[in-house]
This record gives C-alpha cells, sequence and structure tokens, in this order.
C-alpha cells in the first residue's frame, strides 16, 4: 500500500458562489484536470449538499439491508421491467474482477422515476423504481431528492472538467440532454473469508462519465490503483465529502489523458460498509468518441459500451 500517495481534495465552493473570483474558479479548474489526469479520482468538499441528507442515504442503506431477506428479494432485480436494472441485487449477484470470487456485497439500483406507460419504460436503464414496502417519508422521498442533488452536482462538475480542456463549452450539450444516471445503496458485510479472490468489490473502473460516491465516514475499504507505481492508494471517508471519479467516457473522450481509474473495495475489518454511489452515464445515444474529432466514425454509443460492461460483470455467477 502507497501510504506517500494521497488522492487530492479539493474545494469547488467558489463555483457555487456568484461573488467568486474568475482566479478562484480557474485555480478549481486547474486543480480537477490535474486530479484526471493524475489519480482519475478526488475527494470533493464544499459542494453545498446539505449534511442531514447525505447522513439520511446512509441511513436509508442500513434501513433497507437490514431488512428480511424476503422483503428484498420482493423488490428483486428479476421483477424489473425489461431492460431497466431497477431493484436489488443479491450478494454474489455481480463479478467485477474475472479472477475473483462473486462480489462480496448487495445493493439496490434506483434511477429516474418513470411510469410503466412511459415510452422509455423497460429500455436499457430506464423505467419505474422498485421501492421496498417502507413508509415513503422514510425512505423513497430523502433518495428522490438526494437523487435530484447529485444530477445537478454533477452536471457542474462536468462543466467544471470541460473548462480545463480545449474545447467549447457546449461540446457535450447533446450528452447532458435527456441523461442517465443511476444512484446505488451498497452494503459490503465484514470479509471473513481469507481466500484472496474474495473482494469487496473486483478491480474494476466505472463504466459512465463521473461518479459521486457517499461513504459512510471512518469506514475503510476503497482503494484506488496508481498504476506509475503499481500502488493501491487508500481512500478515507471523511465527513462531508464526496470521492469523485472519472469513468470510461471521459477516458475515451480525452484518448486516455484523463484516467478511468481501477479501484477496488476490500472489507477486511470487522464493520458492516455502506456506501452511496451515483453513477453518471449521460445521454445513452451519445457516441463514445474522441471530442477532438479525430476519430471514428464506427464509435459506439453509450449504451452499447455500458452494456458490454454490464453483460462481462454479470456473466460470472
Amino acid at each position: 500500500m502507497a501510504a506517500s500517495l494521497e488522492i487530492p481534495l479539493i474545494n469547488i465552493s467558489p463555483f457555487l458562489d456568484a461573488s467568486a473570483s474568475d482566479a478562484s474558479r480557474n485555480a478549481v479548474v486547474d486543480q480537477v484536470r490535474d486530479a484526471c489526469m493524475t489519480y482519475g479520482f478526488f475527494q470533493l468538499e464544499g459542494h453545498g449538499v446539505p449534511l442531514h441528507l447525505q447522513e439520511k442515504m446512509i441511513e436509508c442503506a442500513k434501513i433497507f439491508f437490514d431488512l428480511p431477506l424476503e422483503k428484498k428479494t420482493a423488490v428483486g432485480m428479476d421483477k424489473a421491467i425489461g431492460k431497466s436494472n431497477r431493484g436489488y441485487e443479491v450478494i454474489g449477484g455481480q463479478t467485477l474482477q474475472p479472477d475473483t470470487l462473486p462480489d462480496l456485497k448487495e445493493g439496490l439500483y434506483i434511477g429516474e422515476e418513470l411510469s410503466p406507460d412511459d415510452p422509455k419504460a423497460g429500455s436499457f436503464l430506464c423505467g419505474p423504481n422498485l421501492w421496498p414496502d417502507l413508509p415513503e417519508e422514510q425512505f423513497r422521498q430523502p433518495i428522490q431528492e438526494y437523487y435530484q442533488l447529485m444530477l445537478a452536482l454533477d452536471h457542474l462538475l462536468l462543466k467544471v472538467v470541460i473548462s480545463g480542456m480545449p474545447y467549447a463549452p457546449d461540446v457535450l450539450a447533446e450528452f447532458t440532454t435527456d441523461p442517465n444516471a443511476t444512484l446505488r445503496l451498497l452494503h459490503y458485510p465484514p470479509q471473513k473469508s481469507k481466500d484472496a479472490r474474495q473482494l469487496g468489490a473486483g478491480a474494476h473502473t466505472d463504466f459512465g462519465c463521473i461518479t459521486l460516491l457517499l461513504q459512510q465516514p471512518n469506514q475503510t475499504g476503497l482503494q484506488v490503483l496508481y498504476q506509475p507505481t503499481n500502488s493501491w492508494i487508500p481512500v478515507p471517508a471523511v465527513k462531508n465529502r464526496f470521492v469523485v471519479n472519472a469513468g470510461d467516457l471521459l477516458y475515451g473522450w480525452t484518448k486516455g489523458k484523463y484516467k478511468s481509474a481501477v479501484h477496488r473495495v476490500i472489507n477486511d475489518g470487522s464493520e458492516h460498509r455502506y456506501s452511496v454511489p451515483f453513477f453518471y452515464t449521460g445521454n445513452l445515444s451519445f457516441k463514445l468518441r474522441p471530442l477532438d474529432g479525430s476519430e471514428d466514425e464506427k464509435a459506439i454509443t453509450v449504451e452499447q459500451h455500458v452494456t458490454a460492461m454490464y453483460d462481462k460483470t454479470y456473466a460470472v455467477q
């Protein structure tokens, strides 16, 4: 483990303060660009998301995963409409790293709320959510409020990211139109197995554009691979901070200049780990090709890329 390396901390508040100077905003742009090009990860503060809502999300995760198994499987992914990918995923339901055992985690997939009658319902990552039998004010309402705040924060971060590139501010306007995003509640039980192949989440990159991760404070487990030294950097879970990482889409658009860093979760302590990642996938029809226009007419769409990655990580059961 590389104790001397740390994931950088960036305060984005100048972009939320109308009176902030251009210099302070430009400094944030530079920091984000450097973090994306060096690590593909950074910690975020000054984001404006209420602390009480962050704490409520962790509470929602605990409430849901403490339910009896039959209540969780009542909203299982097998009950989702078409390819909407909504609902509860059992422990071991995904294998992110091919040479490991199935991931020791369980999750609940939540996305944009759509009516079953919506024309998009049942298409890839689109459809009605599957809500557990819990009071709306205790579970559904705070999650939906948080989802909208994450969507807005991701759009702000994307604005900052683009400001650090030599392209027009609207270069990703189509990508941010009718965007797709997925929120997941995750629970990692303690890893009791001594088998080195057992991980909470196997080593992987994120399939989408920008991921915002909320962690229960003071918990360990998340590690990021720093490729120049082949070292795993532990990422702290700090109160009122998000962990942000660039995904495969940013990597492809920048021809690898922005890192889609490999990361994993190893929960080898005695505590249960809870986290809430928000995956911004954007417009599913947008093409995954370099933003400089250098290539390529055969570029696949965002949907094709993410579909292939889902098929790959859910193929081994």
